[in-house]
């Protein structure tokens, strides 16, 4: 069989050599350029924790893996494929009756591990990761700034908005909310007392913008009942987990119910789904041109432009991203089709071989 052959075994062995060998390095200098901007902040303190420092540095990789992964395959691939090129490696296993597509096999391979270690990683292992690395970079925030109290946000069904300082889980109720019911009408309730069968606000103030555009408070309450104000049951009160630290999983499952946040839900939901796919498509971009024979083959600039390609494309899908959470395009379209576009691209180049 193919995958017990000598020549797929030390293809294979060769690229993964490389490919390691290319993401601890990148991996390296994103620690040292980071360590160059938070190294005081994390060694100020006699108390400093290094295994903390490196399990932080790991989660911070882990929240990366998508972007690591490509382009440490899109190096490496180059490196390998021009060196049987230049070795005249290519032509004896040509004339051992190898096609230049079937030499991609054990790439192609490889590509599709890293796209599944992309899957799992954003499935069971990035989410938690990301949070822990945030609240390690919190932890050794500068003293000198007033920490910042965290605000959390509600959507509610009906497209409006609860916006609370923290929910009091012994008593079942909001404290400080604002209920930003439309951009004309906001409502403020000192607490929001859940209870009972509806929410119950006490000292409530209720604002209308005027026409001068300014906000005037209309009337007072020390206590109202609020039966318009209702939520999906399934939303965690305690604290607002941003979109790009939850699972897959989790943001298939939210993007089911009917609630205002399903346009950033399934923004994310799509580029989650789109980034690992980009192991694959460096191959088809990337693998005819050091697949060509010619007595000079211009590698660093054929490095310097693929480079330039992936930073491009990775910038744009952020772009695109924005777009969707902002509701300018729709989440399918403005994740998918840059995407598409790119392989259409690299597959016509590649089904030349």
């Amino acid at each position: 069989m193919m995958f017990f052959s000598i020549w797929f075994k030390h293809l294979l062995s060769r690229l993964a050599t490389t490919f390691f060998f290319i993401l601890i390095s990148i991996f390296s200098i994103y620690v040292l350029v980071d360590l160059s901007v938070n190294s005081v902040r994390f060694f100020s303190t006699t108390t400093t924790d290094y295994w903390q420092i490196f399990l932080y540095y790991l989660r911070n990789f882990a929240k990366h893996l998508e972007l690591f992964f490509p382009l440490s395959l899109l190096l490496s691939s180059i490196k390998v494929l021009y060196d049987l090129n230049a070795h005249r490696e290519l032509i004896a296993l040509q004339m051992a009756g190898l096609s230049k597509k079937k030499l991609l096999a054990p790439f192609f391979l490889f590509a599709s591990f890293l796209a599944i270690a992309c899957y799992c990683n954003s499935e069971w292992i990035a989410p938690q990761a990301q949070d822990e690395a945030t609240a390690f970079r919190m932890a050794h925030a500068k003293k000198k700034k007033k920490m910042k109290q965290d605000v959390f946000s509600l959507p509610l069904l009906d497209e409006s908005e609860l916006v609370y300082r923290k929910f009091e889980e012994k008593k079942n109720r909001f404290f400080d909310v604002f209920w930003i019911r439309t951009p004309n009408e906001i409502w403020h309730m000192k607490y929001l007392d859940l209870n009972g069968p509806l929410p119950v606000a006490r000292y409530t103030d209720h604002f209308l913008r005027n026409a001068q555009k300014l906000f005037e408070k209309k009337e007072s309450y020390e206590e109202k009942t609020f039966s318009e104000i209702r939520w999906d049951s399934n939303t965690s009160l305690h604290r607002f987990i941003p979109f790009e630290n939850r699972s897959l999983s989790t943001l298939f499952q939210q993007l089911r119910s009917d609630s205002a946040e399903r346009k950033s839900l399934s923004a994310h939901l799509h580029y989650k789904l789109a980034l690992p796919l980009l192991s694959l498509l460096v191959l088809f971009a990337a693998a005819p041109f050091p697949l060509r024979f010619s007595r000079s083959l211009p590698i660093f600039l054929f490095a310097a432009c693929a480079l330039f390609c992936f930073i491009a494309l990775a910038t744009i899908l952020d772009g695109m991203l924005i777009l969707a959470e902002t509701q300018v395009l729709s989440a399918a379209i403005a994740i998918w089709i840059p995407l598409l576009l790119s392989f259409a691209a690299a597959l016509r180049c590649f089904v030349k071989i």
